[in-house]
């Protein structure tokens, strides 16, 4: 996808991403009111093996940088550095949005970049080293500043098409929690916890699998009663913020951005505790329709307008010529 010179009033953006999910989503909203062309690391970077193809194809993509008024990448990880180069080369501002993994290290389970010496040095020198950090939680962006403290580091929250928060509802039962299929995201989900907590629960429930379509999945959180995170860590979850506009009462643990999603409206438990999370998981069972509606209340807080305000006034700081 080539740039062409600006025309108008958009920016021209060069978003560099894994085009899937959430990311995809992102890049898709930017394009709304922007220029937007994207170098997707899914076809390009999905693995060490195809590094010397992805640094011919990075770096070929040159025109697009030097036509944008901003490059923005999303991860800090090894594939931003060839389009952080050719940014500073050609004098753009550059965006960097952190997933978590990159400034993170948890030995325990094995999980994190800054467990590796070479992949936690590249995190930490390209967070140094551009324009603006983007965190999606403030939790997150205490983390980056203790990595780095010299990172511009702003928050952005994650949204929600806050439509489903007027969605009816039916009846409303069971239990569920975030789906994923690594042994290592299990781990950093705390899917153990939640097996450990709902041992011997009816009303435990599986919402689908991993590649359930969106729609299907969100009718199916409409009929669940309580959505669990139990994270190790979790910068601001989609899912969990999904099912809040669902209704779903939400039993978190105390870590990461969790507790910035849920306020006062859930159950926040110490992490790993199986006794406080099973006994708040009783709780929010027995919770009302009025329960219901605080939590989708609190979801309609991060909706897509507030998010788009939030970037438009990060784009007018790094870019304030335009």
């Amino acid at each position: 996808m080539e740039s062409t010179p600006k025309k108008g009033g958009n920016m021209n953006i060069h978003f560099v991403g894994y085009l899937k999910t959430f990311v995809k989503q992102e890049f898709e909203l930017l394009q709304k009111d922007h220029n937007v062309t994207a170098f997707d690391l899914v076809i390009h970077a999905s693995s060490f093996r195809q590094i010397p193809k992805y640094l011919i194809a990075s770096l070929s993509n040159w025109k697009n940088v030097y036509y944008s008024d901003a490059v923005w990448i999303w991860v800090a990880d090894y594939p931003a550095i060839p389009f952080i180069v050719l940014a500073k080369i050609l004098r753009k501002p550059i965006i960097v949005t952190i997933m978590g993994f990159e400034v993170y290290a948890a030995p325990d389970i094995g999980y994190g970049n800054q467990l590796d010496p070479i992949r936690g040095a590249a995190s930490r020198w390209i967070i140094r080293n551009v324009t603006r950090c983007i965190t999606m939680s403030e939790a997150y962006k205490r983390i980056t500043n203790e990595l780095e403290p010299q990172a511009k580091v702003v928050v952005i929250h994650g949204w929600v098409d806050t439509k489903i928060c007027d969605d009816i509802l039916p009846e409303k039962h069971g239990i569920t929690t975030s789906m994923c299929e690594y042994k290592v995201v299990q781990l950093v989900k705390g899917i153990p916890i939640f097996n450990a907590a709902t041992k011997d629960m009816d009303s435990k429930v599986i919402v689908g699998d991993v590649n359930i379509p969106y729609e299907s999945f969100i009718e199916k959180l409409k009929q669940i009663k309580v959505y669990c995170q139990l994270s190790y860590t979790d910068q601001f979850p989609l899912t969990l913020l999904e099912a809040m506009a669902c209704g779903c009462i939400p039993v978190v643990s105390d870590r990461g951005g969790l507790p910035e999603i849920v306020g006062d409206v859930g159950f926040i438990v110490p992490y790993g505790d199986v006794e406080q999370t099973r006994e708040a998981i009783r709780l929010a069972l027995l919770s009302t329709p009025a329960d219901e509606k605080a939590v989708r209340d609190r979801a309609r807080m991060f909706s897509i307008e507030r998010r788009n305000m939030a970037v438009k006034k990060m784009l007018e700081e790094v870019v304030p010529v335009f």
